[in-house]
């Protein structure tokens, strides 16, 4: 261990013995486990923001720490601690999740703010010793000309300027009035509402949501998603309650939202308008019933994008490859859209490759209004799951997510698949762009799109498992909604068999259709 541990007395009369010698404004933080002083840390305030030296911290717990393949890796015994430089994200027992800032790199040397750099070492910690410690810091700082030197009041990581408070999870109850949810959260955070008809908002900021946060147990009557942009929690209740009551709690932090008299939200058609369409020297046209995508354009495409293909079978399982029920689907797709007056084309009419990038380029140039991109999942032997899942491109919901992504991701060579090491590093080389693009607002377009899909799909009697986020390469670069489609899962029969089925197959493909109308009809 580099360096010594030293009683805080003792500490602060070496400070002042040598001072003369220390640049002014130059400052330390000591390192506290448990109330115990464990030793130093360099530390700089860049910013208005109190950043640490990582090698030291991580060097002080006893972590090895190094560079590897583009990322900084603090290794435990169990699991690890994972930044990404230019991202404000970071890996732990490989769950992706936000940062408020980023890692800065000065002299070869990386530093990160104080205060989330005690709550990401206290996870690790928990992980893979499984003890809980608490770390905190008490600041020794030196004074220009050597006059004094003094220690400050002690910063924990629940405290800490720049930490993240953390939204742990909802919890819901059926009440004489309705029904009431209560988001649980830890540390300061400040909540924002945003309401509209049938819409409830709530931002927390400078917070991260955790993995256990699942969906609503009353989907009939209230919806709800959530999404993590950033550094920012937001939850997204969708109900048809007479009246909605919100009000913040304290000791323990939770947020309580209040949905009285709830029906059964309103699955009817979006509104139509008619419009007569009539050319020159020609008879009246019919009249059409034309879906208004948002902003008033009469414009829309639909771009779907059977995944896989050719040289790429996709997940193969039950006798079934992929990449047939994608194309199958998708054509009943295009077909649906087209039926009812919306204008839609494939990414892909046979059975051949097309890089990733490609699919999206193609929606990018014929300037479509969303783009759908149609596969079907897979598990390892021993897992089991089922059911349809609606992803968008943003930081991953949960580990599960994250895989899925890689596996998604990895492209076709000449010499076969991609290696696992080139998949890993496009994926993070995902997650930089999504950490720039968190404020954007397609991100928050494709998460619309994809809770008007989910709800159609259960309205249309599918079993939907889930909305969720991960960085598919995919959807990178599509300057329009966009969302990928798990349609079920090939590795249980039961659902293989089903995918299979021409009937299915033409459920899928109505469901999947009406939500794209209703949406673009919004």
């Amino acid at each position: 261990m580099r360096a010594i541990k030293l009683f805080p007395f003792v500490a602060l009369f070496i400070c002042c013995v040598f001072m003369t010698q220390a640049s002014y404004g130059s400052e330390s933080l000591t390192l506290f486990v448990n109330g115990k002083s464990l030793g130093e840390v360099q530390a700089s305030k860049m910013n208005g923001i109190m950043y640490v030296l990582l090698r030291d911290v991580a060097e002080l717990l006893d972590f090895p720490i190094k560079e590897k393949g583009g990322t900084i890796v603090v290794s435990g015994q169990k699991t690890s601690l994972q930044f990404i430089p230019g991202a404000a994200a970071a890996i732990v027992q490989g769950q992706i999740v936000a940062l408020p800032y980023r890692l800065l790199k000065e002299n070869g040397r990386w530093w990160f703010d104080s205060g989330t750099t005690l709550k990401l070492f206290e996870k690790l910690i928990e992980a893979d010793q499984g003890v809980k410690k608490v770390l905190s810091w008490k600041k020794l700082h030196v004074v220009s000309e050597g006059k004094e030197c003094k220690e400050t009041s002690s910063i924990k990581a629940s405290k800490g300027k720049g930490a993240l408070s953390v939204v742990k999870s909802v919890r819901w109850g059926l009440k004489d009035f309705g029904i009431r949810a209560v988001v649980d959260y830890e540390g300061p955070s400040e909540v924002g509402v945003v309401s509209g008809a049938g819409r409830l908002g709530l931002m927390f900021k400078k917070a991260m949501a955790s993995s256990n946060i699942g969906s609503s147990p009353y989907p009939e009557m209230i919806r709800l998603a959530v999404s993590q942009f950033g550094d920012r929690v937001e939850f997204t209740f969708v109900h048809r309650a007479e009246k909605v009551e919100h009000f913040n709690l304290e000791n323990p932090s939770r947020y309580v939202v209040d949905f009285y008299n709830p029906k059964p939200i309103n699955e009817e058609a979006p509104k139509r308008v008619e419009v007569k369409h009539k050319e020159p020297e020609e008879k009246p046209l019919e009249s059409k019933a034309v879906y208004i995508p948002k902003g008033g354009s009469k414009q829309r495409l639909v771009i779907v994008d059977p995944g896989h293909g050719g040289k790429d079978p996709g997940a193969t399982a039950n006798g079934i490859r992929e990449k047939d029920i994608n194309l199958k689907v998708g054509k009943l797709l295009v077909q649906y859209l087209r039926s009812k007056g919306v204008a839609a084309e494939l990414t892909r009419r046979g059975d051949y490759y097309l890089k990733l990038s490609e699919r999206t380029a193609i929606a990018n140039k014929k300037k479509a209004s969303v783009f759908v991109s149609l596969h079907c999942n897979a598990l390892p032997k021993g897992r089991h799951a089922k059911g349809v899942e609606i992803y968008i491109m943003a930081l991953p919901s949960d580990k599960d997510a994250m895989q899925l992504a890689k596996i998604e991701n990895r492209e076709l060579l000449d010499g076969g698949l991609e290696s696992s090491e080139t998949v890993d590093k496009k994926t993070k080389m995902l997650l930089q762009i999504l950490g720039d693009m968190q404020q954007n607002a397609k991100i928050q377009e494709s998460t619309k799109f994809a809770e008007v899909l989910f709800s159609r799909g259960k309205s249309s009697r599918l079993y939907m498992r889930r909305v969720a986020q991960a960085p598919f390469a995919v959807l990178r670069g599509a300057a329009m909604p966009a969302v990928l489609i798990e349609m079920g899962y090939l590795t249980e029969r039961e659902e293989a068999l089903k995918l299979k089925n021409p009937s299915y197959q033409k459920k899928l493909a109505t469901a999947i259709g009406s939500g794209i109308i209703a949406f673009l009809g919004r």
